[in-house]
């Protein structure tokens, strides 16, 4: 049987006085525990009669009983073809070849579907001999049975199904829901519904929460959303709404009534992009939509716009060539005390408030003690894997920026404690051109692709980093999110009911990351080169195999404008 060894299980062996640890065949060590075993001099041991980590089913010789009871493979859908891109030529022909080289190599054939006996067929799919981690439960040997896109049953027996995936060595998650994308701010949006979707289903995200921003009413942009979404995207979508002006909080019951219930200011804008809110805009914000019919949350851009000001003025005169300079311009204080702000008054006002994109120590300590029902944290998995000492260089340029070791060191320990709720991406779907990466650190824009990388970049991390178990980290990415934007038991579990959005991980799986295979619009990815662990084996979206083994299976658009937040 397969087992995680940690630093603990090494450290309770030195104690024991041995100076060997025998693994077993399938058995996988955290980097924390290889590297305790080297401090302590403890000799690790393969044992003998390794077999492979995930061994394939073997094929029934031709002729016989069990091969003839076998349907042959699902057929490879055709490969995707992109629509004629219009814009920037040289832009929209990089995007057109890097999507050539991600179609070039053959589809992927998905798992062998095993025909039912019985005429009468009691579920569409059953997963079977995997593990389940339930976020209310933790991990369960359980097989999982799909009804008309929903998930049926979870059960330790066999049922007839109309087709099988046997998930042996897997781990069975529920879909990733990334509360946290900003989707058409460098491209049409029509166009990032059908790229960033598909990249995310390889990530094993199935639904995304989406910040727009934008003068004037909401409305017609509600429009394109409900013609657009079912015909593009692959994943569902539930929408933020930015607050901006007075006209917009008149219309905040015509977007209720049209399920719309999360909201968002700006402490601190972004020049260019997104204007920043005064503290009095704020209040009224909060009290319009406390008002409502409903149970909305309001999300807020933690930044003090006057500290940041000033430091950008004082490193000006600076050189501005690496993460660590750039992260002066944006200093930890200014964030720290616009969280403390934001607590204070979600706490008065007593409105539901949910912090994004927290990055640093000092907002960590400040949470430790402003905490309260009312208020939800968000970090993201890019500030969970690098730091300004990782080598991405201008690649990695965001706002708020890459912090120090130490910083990333409090957002861990921050999951750790209970402090952090969500775990999202901000991804901001941006080319190598468009970010203008050549100019270096002081010219290029804010904004990475992370959607592809989301959920292996956490595990690889978390998990045989940091030695967080799954079932602590598995919530942050599915149940959590859920909840706190109104979109769950729908989203978020693999509870009887619950849509069949689902995620097979191998934790054993080790990948270079290669841009031109995660089928984002971008030509980048803040880990190209970089070999990640424990990447998505398949997704299931909807009840459908969508992709296996980092290939798209199913190419036709099923996403949902989801309405969320209704009571």
């Amino acid at each position: 049987m397969k087992k995680f060894i940690t630093a603990n299980d090494i450290t309770a062996l030195g104690r024991q006085g041995k100076t060997e640890y025998v693994m077993g065949p399938d058995d996988q060590l955290t980097d924390l525990a290889r590297e305790t075993a080297r401090r302590r001099g403890i000799r690790l041991v393969r044992a003998e009669n390794v077999r492979p980590p995930l061994p394939l089913p073997e094929k029934a010789p031709a002729g016989s009983a069990a091969a003839s009871s076998k349907a042959p493979p699902l057929s490879p859908p055709r490969p995707y073809v992109p629509p004629a891109q219009a814009g920037t030529p040289g832009v929209r022909q990089a995007v057109s070849a890097s999507w050539s080289r991600a179609q070039s190599a053959p589809a992927p054939v998905p798992p062998a579907v095993r025909p039912e006996v019985s005429l009468l067929p009691r579920y569409d799919m059953m997963i079977e001999n995997g593990t389940v981690i339930l976020p209310e439960a933790g991990r369960l040997a359980v097989n999982l049975c799909i009804k008309d896109g929903r998930v049926a049953a979870l059960t330790t027996e066999s049922a007839s199904a109309v087709s099988r995936v046997d998930a042996s060595g897997l781990y069975v998650l529920p879909g990733i829901v990334d509360p946290h994308t900003h989707l058409g701010l460098f491209a049409p949006l029509e166009e990032e519904l059908e790229t960033e979707t598909r990249s995310a289903l390889l990530g094993g995200v199935t639904t995304i929460g989406t910040f727009f921003n934008r003068p004037d009413s909401y409305l017609p942009l509600l429009d394109f959303l409900e013609r657009q979404v079912p015909d593009r995207s692959r994943v569902d979508i539930f929408p933020h709404l930015t607050l901006r002006e007075e006209a917009q909080l008149a219309e905040l019951p015509h977007y209720c009534a049209r399920g719309m219930n999360s909201y968002k200011v700006y402490m601190c804008g972004i020049p260019g992009l997104f204007p920043h809110q005064e503290d009095g805009f704020i209040v009224r914000c909060m009290q319009k939509l406390a008002a409502l019919p409903a149970d909305p949350i309001l999300c807020v851009h933690a930044e003090n716009t006057s500290i940041v000001e000033y430091a950008q003025t004082a490193a000006a005169s600076l050189p501005m060539d690496t993460l660590e300079a750039f992260a002066k311009s944006h200093p930890n204080l200014s964030e720290s005390e616009a969280v403390v702000r934001t607590a204070h008054l979600s706490k008065e006002l007593g409105f539901r408030t949910y912090i994004v994109h927290t990055s640093c120590r000092e907002s960590i300590e400040a949470l430790r003690a402003a905490r309260h029902d009312k208020l939800f944290v968000e970090t993201t998995s890019p500030y969970l894997s690098l730091d300004t000492e990782s080598d991405v260089g201008a690649y990695g340029k965001m706002l708020p920026p890459f912090r120090s070791p130490g910083d990333r060191k409090a957002l861990w320990d921050g999951i750790r404690e209970g402090i952090i709720d969500t775990i999202g991406t901000d991804n901001t779907t941006i080319t190598s051109a468009e970010k203008q990466v050549m100019d270096g650190m002081a010219k290029a824009g804010a904004g990475y692709p992370a959607l592809a990388t989301h959920l292996v970049s956490v595990l690889n991390e978390g998990f045989f980093r940091q030695e967080i178990p799954l079932e602590k980290l598995v919530p942050l990415m599915t149940r959590n999110p859920a909840k706190i934007f109104g979109i769950y038991p729908q989203k978020g579990t693999l509870l009887p009911g619950s849509d069949a959005d689902l995620v097979l991980v191998d934790m054993n799986e080790s990948r270079t990351a290669d841009p031109a295979g995660l089928m984002s619009r971008s030509d980048f990815s803040l880990f190209q080169g970089k070999t990640l662990r424990a990447w998505p084996r398949g997704t299931i979206k909807g009840g459908r195999i969508a992709a296996w083994d980092g290939k798209l299976t199913d190419d036709i658009p099923s996403g949902r404008l989801l309405k969320h937040g209704m009571l």
